[in-house]
């Protein structure tokens, strides 16, 4: 089977080879519906770790790391499978990440990873045991895609900051249209959807924050006359169950909370080098209890706050081990509590569950 599409799938067997500026794939495929991971497969057993630790009770545990994709696609002993090798100079087993950065998920197995450095958005479906790539939008092939987002309807939203384009496709992977952002969108990077299907879009050159309607049209921008101050380099943003937005002012060392109507409500956090500071905010998410997480490249970590802004914990250090993260960018918790994190230069993402409390009747 021939695919040139924009969107790239292997299982079982396949081979992949870039000739004259395609990707070209032959592939054994079968037709499939939509799996759910079930619960107890989330968990490598292999990982065991939690904090805070013992004996405080626990709060985050890791469940898995995946590396590429032969953690997750089915393979058969003894088959080649070489690609790539255009990348680095040395055929790979599998697509690896190269520099990882916003996540986007459906709670249930599938998982979009945005790498920029290749011009790729990977695709990993753990309940299928299915990887594919997203790296083209139409005619235009992706230059650099760093956000990633899902609407309701499962609609995948990317944002390309080389190109300063936005791209929209359906959840098989067509290309449905790129938004019009009016010439305005400059280095777009991260993305999040509100429940009414509006779109929110930092922009780190601009330093705005883009809101599109539900219909895709640009609409204006988020902050509000009551917004004084001025975003530097806006770079991740996540949106909570009512709709409050958190956008990380990256070059401000602090981030942006504003109501669901825009209207500016606080900051969290300021430039420092203890904890509830950071040296470089990154990826910012909600738990459903509302929790703040904020990942911190420098420090390798991310802190979580409740909404009064108090420091509950934090997780990770620099380091290779699982646990450990180098220079870290993206974060997106699905609505199973799980907690993906784009661990970059350690070229891999790592899943944690965060542990509600238990509710005493």
């Amino acid at each position: 089977m021939l695919e040139l599409f924009g969107i790239i799938t292997f299982r079982a067997r396949i081979a992949l080879a870039w000739f004259c500026g395609l990707f070209v794939l032959f592939s054994i495929m079968s037709g499939c519906t939509a799996a759910r991971l079930d619960e107890a497969a989330w968990q490598d057993q292999r990982y065991a770790a939690v904090w805070p630790h013992a004996p405080e009770t626990p709060r985050i545990r890791l469940l898995r790391v995946i590396e590429n994709a032969k953690d997750v696609a089915d393979s058969d002993a003894g088959v080649v499978k070489k690609m790539f090798d255009y990348i680095s100079g040395s055929s790979e087993e599998y697509v690896g990440f190269f520099t990882p950065q916003c996540i986007a998920a459906d709670g249930d197995g599938l998982i979009y990873i945005a790498d920029p450095s290749v011009g790729i958005v990977h695709k990993y479906n753990l309940a299928d045991k299915e990887v594919q790539y997203i790296f083209q939008a139409g005619e235009k092939r992706l230059g650099s895609p760093v956000g990633v987002a899902l609407d309701k309807d499962g609609n995948l939203y990317v944002t390309d900051a080389q190109n300063a384009l936005i791209f929209k496709f359906s959840s098989d992977g067509t290309f449905l249209r790129e938004l019009d952002g009016k010439g305005k969108l400059q280095r777009p990077a991260g993305i999040a959807v509100k429940s009414n299907g509006d779109k929110l879009v930092a922009d780190a050159l601009a330093n705005k924050v883009f809101v599109f309607d539900k219909e895709d049209t640009l609409k204006g921008e988020l902050p509000g006359a009551d917004f004084t101050e001025s975003f530097n380099r806006p770079t991740y943003l996540a949106v909570d169950r009512l709709d409050n937005v958190y956008v990380t002012d990256t070059m401000n060392f602090t981030v942006r909370v504003f109501d669901s109507g825009g209207r500016y409500v606080r900051s969290q956090g300021q430039i420092g080098d203890v904890p509830g500071a950071f040296a470089r905010p990154k990826g910012v998410a909600l738990d459903s209890d509302a929790n703040l997480y904020v990942l911190d490249s420098i420090f390798g970590n991310f802190q979580i706050f409740d909404q009064k802004g108090r420091l509950l914990l934090y997780v990770g250090q620099e380091g290779t081990l699982p646990g450990e993260f180098m220079l870290p960018s993206g974060i997106f918790i699905d609505k199973n509590d799980r907690i993906y994190v784009s661990d970059t230069f350690n070229h891999r993402i790592q899943i944690y569950q965060y542990l509600k409390e238990k509710v005493q009747k």
